[in-house]
């Protein structure tokens, strides 16, 4: 899980089997393919629930990996989940001086504005949304309106507005995505999924 010494590598396996032992009750919710991704996000957030929260529909892995494959971008909702990428075409319009200058004069949030803004990377590229509900909410509005059709969705907000509501309302979109139950999210999820996904790309252990 992002080891390179044999110290790091003998503790990521140690770690592997630590946490494949606390899900075993849900593995059989999963493919294998998700049960992988299941187990970085468990071992990135120490959280065993989210092995009950996490959510994979319309064969993400395989389209997630592809896309990988095919060198499209990945746009992402903060420069922390840029951050933690394992990537070279990550892309975070939030800082963009056109999100500022399309927030202020829009009166929305900058998340918002950001995806709007992002929406030629968007269209046949992957989506990683790790903090900002209204930036989800933004691309699946985007979608709804056949504005932009993103190969994959990671849908992960964290925190107790509106977070909850946009992922429920991702799960209604005829799409590929990756998104969990309930408040909880963040960008160690968001990280971890798609560098489970990355990883698979480059023909490593997710």
């Amino acid at each position: 899980m992002g080891a390179t010494t044999n110290e790091g590598l003998e503790i990521a396996k140690k770690s592997r089997e630590i946490v494949r032992e606390k899900i075993k009750d849900f593995i059989n919710n999963f493919n294998e393919k998700e049960v992988e991704i299941v187990e970085r996000v468990v071992h990135a957030t120490a959280d065993v629930e989210f092995a009950k929260l996490l959510v994979f529909k319309n064969n993400p892995i395989y389209e997630g990996v592809k896309a990988i494959s095919e060198k499209k971008p990945i746009v992402v909702d903060i420069n922390m989940v840029k951050a933690g990428v394992r990537y070279d075409k990550v892309i975070c319009p939030i800082d963009f001086k056109e999100s500022y200058v399309l927030a202020k004069r829009e009166g929305i949030t900058r998340g918002k504005a950001s995806m709007r803004v992002a929406k030629k990377y968007i269209d046949d590229g992957i989506v990683v949304i790790g903090n900002s509900p209204t930036a989800l909410l933004e691309v699946i509005r985007m979608v709804k309106d056949n504005e932009v059709k993103p190969r994959l969705v990671i849908g992960v907000p964290v925190g107790f507005v509106k977070a909850e509501e946009s992922k429920k309302e991702l799960l209604k979109l005829d799409i590929p995505l990756i998104t969990c139950l309930g408040p909880k999210g963040g960008t160690p999820v968001a990280v971890a999924i798609i560098n489970g996904l990355i990883a698979k790309a480059r023909g490593g252990v997710v």
